[in-house]
């Protein structure tokens, strides 16, 4: 019996030492995979980073030129205020100066009918009784 417990304790010690390797061999496949991770977080840090970086600067020109427009819209919205001010003050100008011609014309017209043909319903004779 004594010898079944010394191959029993010889399969046993087997058994640990080829778990050790097998965990072993893990830990260290495990650590090529992490040494690979972090090799490739630092490409793409040092690629994305100065991407951030030029992105920054981009938007920076971007709010400037948004910025310039702002004020020429704003230039323009001026001019079309007082252009339309100057409108609407010439169109009243120039609609009361039509509206004054041409009641004179009417009047000078009417004046000059009446003094060259004479008043037509005094004129004319009254037909009575017929």
């Amino acid at each position: 019996m004594n010898t079944f417990v010394e191959l029993m304790t010889g399969i046993l010690f087997l058994g640990i030492a080829v778990a050790f390797f097998v965990l072993a061999w893990m830990f260290l496949r495990l650590a090529s995979i992490f040494s690979t991770t972090e090799e490739t977080i630092k490409e793409v840090s040092g690629q994305v980073v100065p991407l951030l970086g030029k992105t920054h600067v981009t938007v920076d020109n971007i709010n400037s030129q948004l910025s310039q427009l702002d004020t020429a819209v704003g230039d323009v919205a001026g001019i079309t205020g007082e252009l339309d001010q100057t409108t609407t003050v010439i169109t009243q100008g120039v609609r009361s100066g039509v509206i004054k011609v041409s009641s004179a014309t009417a009047g000078l017209s009417r004046g000059l009918s009446t003094f060259i043909g004479g008043d037509k319903k005094k004129s004319a004779p009254k037909k009575e009784g017929s």
